[in-house]
């Protein structure tokens, strides 16, 4: 009975409302995109926070922005629409579509991983979106993916995660460079080459991560931004002898005109992981 009580008046119409005010940053443009009228959609939002007792928007000259509570509240209601939306797909034989973010240089074989992980229990279709594994965070966090595949470390607590790749960095090079006659480096070997690398807003975490482990092991190279396509990326590595990129094997091994070489002691390692933050997904990555 109390649960009623606390759900009565509350109906998705207003939750929709909510979320698209919260993606909009402000009511008029929220007003504008669900085609309703600006100040009815005002008193829809005062309404649904006297309904939950609390402030769900800091309100600013600037917009809207979510509190902490209207953050927990737009993750539940997303989690809300998303069962009902998997529930409907059940009872209609349908296979349900799950929302799923890929960040730059995935393998084949790691999304093969993914998606048999997603499908163990059931069968779902995955729609990829590319996206930074930072944005990702945020999208898992407020509802609007349902999985990532992404880079950690990642600072939020939020996420579950399951390990799907776990390679040692190795250095990059052209078949022409120098250094490609080796069998394997020393990081001293390193010490006048620059390091192409990609930005870090890519993703912060990561990159902040492996440039401090370079550093620890002696090796603090000027970095040059790289492009996210790979015949950039190639371009720039064939066109000097002082400028190499870190890398898992797997991810130039089909390159002959680039060689990849371990380097030592205590390489950097690349993870990906497979992430959710609501149920049901979250019990797929136990």
């Amino acid at each position: 009975m109390a649960l009623r009580e606390e759900l009565s008046g509350i109906e998705f119409r207003h939750l929709r409302y909510f979320a698209a005010v919260a993606d909009a940053g402000t009511v008029t443009a929220a007003a504008r995109r669900l085609r309703i009228a600006q100040p009815s959609l005002s008193q829809q939002i005062r309404a649904l926070e006297r309904r939950v007792g609390v402030p769900l928007f800091d309100r600013s000259p600037k917009g809207m922005a979510l509190t902490e509570a209207g953050w927990t509240l737009l993750a539940a209601g997303r989690r809300a629409e998303e069962e009902l939306r998997t529930s409907l797909a059940d009872i209609r034989g349908a296979v349900p579509t799950v929302r799923v973010g890929v960040c730059a240089g995935v393998p084949q074989s790691v999304l093969a991983a993914a998606e048999q992980l997603l499908t163990r229990e059931r069968p779902l279709q995955p729609a990829y979106q590319s996206l930074e594994s930072h944005r990702q965070a945020e999208l898992l966090s407020s509802g609007r993916l349902d999985f990532g595949i992404l880079r950690p470390p990642i600072d939020d607590q939020r996420l579950v995660m399951r390990i799907l790749s776990d390679e040692p960095l190795g250095v990059v090079l052209s078949c022409d460079h120098p250094l490609a006659a080796h069998t394997e480096l020393t990081w001293s070997d390193l010490a006048q080459q620059g390091l192409l690398w990609f930005p870090h807003t890519r993703a912060p975490d990561y990159a902040a991560t492996v440039l401090t482990e370079l550093a620890t092991n002696g090796w603090r190279p000027a970095t040059v931004p790289a492009e996210p396509n790979h015949t950039l990326f190639r371009h720039a590595l064939l066109g000097g002898d002082h400028l190499v990129a870190l890398r898992p094997r797997a991810a130039v091994a089909a390159d002959t005109a680039l060689a990849w070489l371990p380097v030592g002691p205590n390489p950097p390692r690349e993870r990906l992981v497979l992430a959710a933050a609501a149920a049901p997904w979250t019990r797929l990555l136990g």
